[in-house]
């Protein structure tokens, strides 16, 4: 038995990277796997690995910065499965590392549009179909707002704005049995993997001393290491957890 089996899992931003790889791993854990994602070609590529794992698969193309491509996949699912035990809301955008004073408010707009909005809409569309049944709403943070990157200026206004709405849903929504945690992961995926083969030696070499500076001493893999805690985060094993950022990223940042 899989810790997910039977539960309509929705993950947003899966066509590549850590929403890929968390599909596959939900397919393998028996969940019943909704995936959307802007690139149809890379979203219907996951959906046959999943399927290849013997997942019942529902893959929509939506944009989570388009409201209505959102309300149109989670009537998609509602439709099919009525109800959604899990939301994912992983995908967003990040733009290249420039100063503050260089940000544009259009910068700014798609953070926010790409990220926050896409959260908030996702979790308000949802709520209707955990609302009787309970649920595990699980939103994305990142160590660049947490520590304050420089050069992430959009970016980290982003993520911590969707780290505080968590905690606001998670006190709300408790009652209904919904769990609204945040996750901030920081592991290679594939895509990261790709751009590591594509660089200079001494470009590459940078690249993997960035992704090793933790406790653990090395970098982190978006299946191996990072899929197994979002699959804890979701699954009923962490029915007693609401309201919490969970780092997974091997001790980058450590704090009380």
């Amino acid at each position: 038995m899989g810790k997910l089996d039977h539960k309509v899992c929705i993950v947003t931003g899966a066509s590549g990277g850590l929403g890929k790889q968390t599909a596959i791993r939900f397919a393998e854990e028996g969940a019943i796997v909704c995936i959307c994602a802007r690139n149809e070609e890379r979203l219907n590529a996951t959906k046959e690995l999943c399927e290849q794992r013997g997942a019942e698969v529902l893959a929509v193309k939506a944009d989570v910065s388009d409201y209505e491509q959102l309300k149109a996949f989670v009537g998609a699912v509602a439709d099919k499965y009525g109800h959604i035990d899990v939301l994912c809301n992983n995908a967003s955008t990040i733009s290249a590392p420039h100063p503050f004073i260089e940000h544009t408010i259009e910068d700014l707009e798609e953070a926010l549009h790409s990220g926050l909005y896409g959260t908030w809409h996702m979790m308000q569309l949802c709520f209707p179909y955990m609302k009787d049944s309970g649920g595990a709403i699980l939103n994305y943070g990142s160590i660049g707002g947490v520590e304050g990157m420089e050069g992430f200026a959009a970016y980290a206004a982003e993520k911590e704005a969707i780290r505080a709405l968590s905690r606001v849903a998670a006190r709300e929504w408790g009652q209904f049995n919904i769990r609204v945690n945040c996750i901030c992961p920081n592991v290679a995926t594939d895509r990261f993997l790709a751009g590591i083969d594509q660089s200079p030696p001494e470009v590459a070499e940078y690249l993997k001393a960035s992704m090793s500076n933790n406790a653990m001493k090395r970098m982190g893999m978006a299946y191996e290491d990072a899929t197994p805690a979002i699959v804890f985060l979701v699954s009923d094993d962490s029915r007693w957890i609401t309201g919490q950022t969970i780092h997974v990223e091997g001790g980058n940042w450590i704090g009380a």
